[in-house]
Parts: C-alpha cells; sequence; structure tokens
C-alpha cells in the first residue's frame, strides 16, 4: 500500500519547492456561471483542525461545469473530512489548500493538496480524463493524522463547480485502508514497508472540498 502514497509525496516535495521560492457520465444540470467568490475557502481551521462534525454535513459550493479543464491555478480553499471508525466514533477535519496552484502532476491526474500547520492532510486524486467527460468520477482520497494515514483508492466523488474560477465536491470512501508513510512527511526510499501480520486498521470517509484562485 505504499504506491500512492510516494507518488503524492513526490508532487508534496515538488509543492514545497515552490511555496520556498473513470467515471459515470450521467451528470447534474450545469448551474450558471459563477465568480470566483462564489468559491470563496471556509474561514481558517483551528491549529489541531478539529471542527464541529456540522462542518462535514455542509454542502461544496455549486457553480459553472467546464469540461474544458484549462488554465487551472487554485491558491484558495479548503477539504473538509469526517473520519468514522468501525467502533462508531467520528471526527470532523478540515485543512486549507496548500502546494503548488496547478493541481496538474504526471500521469494526468489533477492532485489537490490541503494540510495544516504540522504534517497533517488531505490529498485529493482524480484523473484527467474522466473529469473531462463525467461530474461523478473515482477519486483517491487520503489523510494523515498524527502517525496514521489512511487512503481510499476507490471513493465516489460528485463534482459540483469546474472552472478556471475553482473547483468543489463532495466525496464518500466507505474504506479507506491505513497505509506506510505520510504524504506530507516523506520517508526515505531506502526504508523498508513493516511487515503486516493483521489486516491493517480501515476507517469510513466522506466530506467535501473547495478551491478557487
Amino acid at each position: 500500500m505504499r504506491f500512492g502514497v510516494m507518488r503524492v509525496a513526490t508532487a508534496v516535495v515538488a509543492g514545497a519547492l515552490v511555496l520556498g521560492a473513470c467515471g459515470d457520465r450521467s451528470e447534474p444540470p450545469e448551474s450558471a456561471t459563477a465568480s470566483s467568490s462564489d468559491l470563496a475557502p471556509t474561514p481558517s481551521p483551528a491549529p489541531n483542525a478539529k471542527v464541529a462534525s456540522s462542518e462535514c454535513g455542509r454542502e461544496p459550493p455549486s457553480a459553472a461545469i467546464d469540461h474544458g479543464l484549462q488554465d487551472f491555478a487554485f491558491g484558495e480553499g479548503s477539504a473538509t473530512v469526517l473520519v468514522s471508525g468501525a467502533a462508531g466514533q467520528a471526527d470532523c477535519y478540515s485543512f486549507g489548500r496548500w502546494g503548488n496552484a496547478d493541481p496538474a502532476v504526471p500521469l494526468d491526474s489533477l492532485l489537490f493538496l490541503f494540510k495544516g500547520p504540522t504534517t497533517d492532510g488531505v490529498t485529493i486524486d482524480m484523473l484527467v480524463g474522466d473529469l473531462t467527460v463525467a461530474t461523478r468520477v473515482n477519486a483517491r482520497v487520503a489523510i494523515a493524522l498524527g502517525d496514521n494515514t489512511f487512503q481510499g483508492d476507490s471513493c465516489s466523488m460528485t463534482i459540483t463547480a469546474l472552472s478556471t474560477d475553482g473547483v468543489a465536491g463532495k466525496f464518500i470512501c466507505p474504506t479507506a485502508t491505513r497505509v506506510f508513510g505520510n504524504p506530507f512527511a516523506p520517508l526515505d526510499d531506502a526504508e523498508p514497508e513493516p511487515t503486516q501480520s493483521a489486516p491493517l486498521p480501515t476507517v469510513a470517509l466522506s466530506g467535501w472540498f473547495t478551491t478557487s484562485r
């Protein structure tokens, strides 16, 4: 379970350097053109990133849908994620937009990064090919919290805004498995992945995100 985290970690490193220097074709009706102010980020979360559970139940903004995917550069935004454990406990976390303004990464993906003041954060990865034809797509969503990173490889994403003004959507990951490493704290490639003698812990993820210029 290391490939996805390492791939994202590569993009995270690139983003840090810059800062230092298969979907369903059915679509909801397209909304009227909206300005970037309609996709404004939510207020900055508390330093520990945990917020009221009601924040995770909010709907993302709806705005124009343009499958051209041209001139994407988004420096503002947030991701809000509900993490639900097997024992019934659930906590809501929110992180601000972070990393490269341009979300495009090899091979043919859009990778949105959201991070807190430490190494906690959320990554949302979608295929460009899916987004050029649909608003209901598959996504890979991962959340890093302390020493644990949980990643859902088959999350259902509904895009509610897609244009040069911003991108927004909501997602559900019925199963997100704990993976080795933290995409916001890349490890040395030489460090071996520990062997597992028992099934890896899982959680469910759900939430929404928004980005804007």
